[in-house]
C-alpha cells in the first residue's frame, strides 16, 4: 500500500479533494495521511465521502500544533505555515519507512507505481529538478553550483527511516533559522540545502510544474503529476497554465462524487407517532434528532420499520419530509427491495427486529448499533420482581446472536448513549471485554433563551412517560397522596390495550393534587418542564431516559431509584435500588421530594448544574457531527 501525505489548512480543502479525486481515479491501494492544525470535522467528512465504498483506501487525520513553526520565515504570500509540516513527517509517522509527500495544488493524472517504487538507497528523498529555479539563476544565492541538483519540494518521495535515523527534522528546523536571511523559497531552499547530495533526480513527468509546461511541452501528454506552481492557480480565472483544463476535469468528477449521498437505512420499530407507531423514547430520538439533523449534502436517511402490511411490496410513508418503509412480508420481496435500495450502511437504535438485516443480500454491509437499553437475562430477573403489571419479556436470543455474528465478521460498530450500558451490551452480545464502544450521548434540543436563574418555577412535580408496566407510575401516584401541598402531573398516556389497565388508574383520579395530562409534546411539554421543580422517575428498569435530559435542560431536579451514569445523584436525589412493586419504598421518594422542595438553595444549585451539563454534553451540533463522522468512517 502506498502512503501519501498532505499538509494543509482548512481553507484548502476543496483543492485537496480535487487532488485526492485525481489520485483515486488512477490508483489503488493508497493510505492517505492528512496533517493539519485546524481541519474541521466537516472537511474531514468531505474527504471521507470521496473514499466511501473504496475498500482499498485508508485515511488518517493527524492534528499538529503549528506553534513550533511560528518563528520560521514565510516570505511567499500565498504559502502558509503548513508548508513546514513536511519537516516532521518522519516523526509523526514512526512506523512508516517511505511516503510520497504531495502539495494540494496538483493533479495525479496517471499511475504512481513506478515513481513510488524508486529505490531510495541511502538518500533522503527523490524529486524533480525545479526548472523555474534554474531559469532564475538563483542557486548561487544559497551557495549551490550551477550543476548541483535543486528540486521542487511540492513532490517528494521521502526516505522516512533514514530521516528518523539522522534526526533530520531537528536539522531542518535549525537550518531554517540559520539561513533565514539568505533564503527566498523558504522550506524548499532548506530541504535542498539539508538534503544536498542525498537526493535522487527523477523524470519531470512526476512533477510537471508550470515552468515545465513552458519548457518541456513535448512531455505534457506523459505528465503523471501536474503541479500548478505559481500564484495563479487553475481555480483562478486568470490562470495561464495550458493544462488547467485537467484540473477542471477532476474538479467536475469531485463535484459529481460529492452529489452521490451516502444512503443510510435507520432501523427502528417506532417513529414517535409517525406511520401509526407508538410514542416512545427510541422513536423520539429517531424522529426528533437523527432523521431531522443527520441528513445533509452528503447523507440521506430512510427509516425502515421492519416488516408489515403488504406481502409483495413495501409500504411507503412520508413523515416530516422523511421516507418511511414497512418491508414486504414475503422473503424474496424484501431481498429484492433491499437490493434495489442498495443502502450503504444500517443504523439502528438498539435492535429489536432482525427482518431487514437477515434479508440484506450483500453480506459486507455494516451496522452501526446505538446502544440505548440492552437487557441481559439478569436485567429481566430484576424486572420480574414486579408483579402488579408484569412487563412482557421480549428477550430475543436470535437478535443477540445476529449482532454477535456481525461482530465476529467485523460488520458492526457500537456506539453507546451512556457508559454504564457498555458492560450490559458486552454481556448481551457476547463481546470481548476490550471491544471498542464509542460514547455517543443522546442529543437534546436546548432552549437557549430560557433563563433558568430568573425564571420563577412553581411547586409542580412531574412524571414523564407512558403509564404502563416497567414505568411503575403507581409509585408516583402514591407519592402524590402523601404530599398534598404540591401539585403532581402525569405526562403520558395510559396503556388501554391491556385488560383492566384503564380501570386500575381510575383509583387515583380522585386525588385532588394529582393531574393526568395525557400525552403532551412540543411547547405544551416544554411549559411543564419550565414550571416543574422535580421530575420523578419510578421505573424498575431504564437506560438513560430522554426524559432525564429534557428535564435537566429546563432545570428540573431528578428524584429516582435509577441512577444512570450517576446523573440522579449529581443533579437530584437517588433513593437507592427499588425492586418489586415499590409500595414499601414510597417514603424514600417522599423524603427526597421534601428535601429538594424545602431546601431551595440546594435545589437551585443542582438545577443550574444539570442544565449546564446537558448544554455541554448533549449539545445537538456536537452529537450530530460525531454521529456523521461515525457514518463516514464506517462507510469508508
Amino acid at each position: 500500500m502506498k502512503n501519501i501525505v498532505f499538509a494543509i489548512n482548512d481553507g484548502y480543502i476543496k483543492q485537496l479533494c480535487v487532488t485526492i479525486t485525481s489520485i483515486i481515479n488512477n490508483n489503488k491501494h493508497i493510505h492517505f495521511h492528512v496533517i493539519s492544525s485546524d481541519l474541521s470535522q466537516d472537511s474531514k467528512n468531505a474527504i471521507l465521502h470521496l473514499l466511501h465504498n473504496r475498500h482499498d483506501l485508508l485515511i488518517d487525520f493527524i492534528e499538529l500544533d503549528n506553534k513550533i513553526f511560528k518563528g520560521l520565515k514565510l516570505n511567499i504570500d500565498y504559502i502558509s505555515v503548513e508548508t513546514y509540516f513536511r519537516y516532521v513527517i518522519a516523526d509523526i509517522l514512526p512506523k512508516i519507512d517511505k511516503c510520497l509527500y504531495l502539495d494540494a495544488d496538483l493533479i495525479v493524472n496517471g499511475k504512481l507505481d513506478d515513481f513510488y517504487n524508486t529505490d531510495l538507497g541511502n538518500n533522503y528523498c527523490a524529486g524533480v529538478k525545479d526548472l523555474y529555479i534554474e531559469m532564475l539563476n538563483y542557486k548561487k544565492n544559497i551557495n549551490f553550483n550551477s550543476d548541483d541538483l535543486y528540486i521542487n519540494a511540492g513532490v517528494l518521495l521521502l526516505n522516512l527511516s533514514k530521516m528518523r535515523k539522522d534526526k533530520i527534522s531537528d536539522v531542518l528546523i535549525k537550518n531554517t533559522i540559520k539561513f533565514s536571511d539568505k533564503i527566498e523559497f523558504q522550506d524548499q531552499d532548506i530541504i535542498n540545502i539539508t538534503f544536498k547530495n542525498h537526493i535522487i533526480s527523477c523524470d519531470s513527468i512526476y512533477n510537471f510544474t508550470s515552468q515545465n509546461v513552458i519548457d518541456e511541452w513535448s512531455k505534457h501528454r506523459r505528465a503523471c503529476i501536474i503541479h500548478y506552481t505559481g500564484k495563479r492557480k487553475p481555480w483562478n480565472a486568470d490562470c495561464p497554465n495550458k493544462m488547467k483544463n485537467i484540473w477542471t476535469k477532476y474538479a467536475k468528477i469531485m463535484d459529481k462524487t460529492m452529489k452521490k449521498k451516502i444512503k443510510v437505512a435507520l432501523l427502528i420499530d417506532e417513529f414517535f407517532g409517525g406511520a401509526g407507531t407508538p410514542f416512545g423514547g427510541y422513536g423520539a430520538l429517531a424522529r426528533k434528532y437523527i432523521a431531522k439533523y443527520v441528513p445533509n449534502d452528503l447523507i440521506s436517511i430512510d427509516v425502515i420499520l421492519g416488516s408489515g402490511g403488504h406481502r409483495f411490496r413495501a409500504r411507503k410513508y412520508h413523515v416530516d419530509d422523511v421516507v418511511l418503509y414497512k418491508m414486504p412480508r414475503k422473503h424474496w420481496a424484501s431481498r429484492l427491495f433491499l437490493k434495489r435500495k442498495n443502502y450503504d450502511i444500517y443504523l439502528s437504535i438498539e435492535l429489536t427486529n432482525d427482518w431487514v438485516l437477515k434479508h440484506e443480500p450483500n453480506n459486507s454491509k455494516k451496522l452501526i448499533l446505538w446502544i440505548q437499553d440492552p437487557r441481559p437475562k439478569y436485567e429481566w430477573d430484576e424486572i420480574a420482581t414486579m408483579t402488579l403489571m408484569p412487563e412482557p419479556n421480549y428477550y430475543n436470543q436470535k437478535i443477540y446472536d445476529l449482532v454477535h455474528n456481525l461482530y465476529e465478521q467485523n460488520r458492526v460498530r457500537f456506539i453507546s448513549q451512556a457508559y454504564f450500558l457498555n458492560r450490559k451490551a458486552i454481556d448481551l452480545y457476547r463481546l470481548k471485554k476490550n471491544t471498542q464502544i464509542t460514547y455517543m450521548p443522546n442529543p437534546i434540543e436546548i432552549d437557549e433563551e430560557f433563563d433558568l436563574k430568573s425564571y420563577k418555577k412553581k411547586n409542580k412535580i412531574i412524571f414523564l412517560g407512558r403509564l404502563e408496566d416497567v414505568k411503575r407510575g403507581w409509585i408516583f401516584c402514591e407519592i402524590a397522596k402523601k404530599l398534598p401541598e404540591y401539585d403532581f402531573f402525569v405526562l403520558g398516556k395510559i396503556n388501554t390495550t391491556k385488560k383492566n389497565t384503564a380501570a386500575f388508574w381510575d383509583q387515583y383520579k380522585n386525588i385532588s393534587n394529582l393531574h393526568f395530562a395525557g400525552h403532551v409534546d412540543g411547547e405544551e411539554k416544554n411549559q411543564f418542564l419550565k414550571d416543574a421543580k422535580i421530575l420523578i422517575n419510578t421505573s424498575i428498569h431504564e437506560g438513560l431516559p430522554v426524559s432525564f435530559l429534557e428535564a435537566l435542560s429546563y432545570g428540573c431536579c431528578l428524584v429516582s431509584n435509577r441512577n444512570p451514569d450517576e446523573l440522579t445523584e449529581k443533579f437530584g436525589i437517588w433513593v437507592g435500588d427499588v425492586l418489586g412493586n415499590g409500595f414499601d419504598k414510597i417514603d424514600l421518594y417522599v423524603k427526597a421530594v421534601k428535601e429538594l422542595m424545602e431546601n431551595d438553595a440546594k435545589r437551585r444549585k443542582l438545577s443550574i448544574a444539570g442544565r449546564k451539563y446537558v448544554q455541554q454534553i448533549h449539545n445537538i451540533k456536537k452529537v450530530i457531527s460525531d454521529l456523521r463522522n461515525v457514518i463516514y468512517t464506517e462507510v469508508q
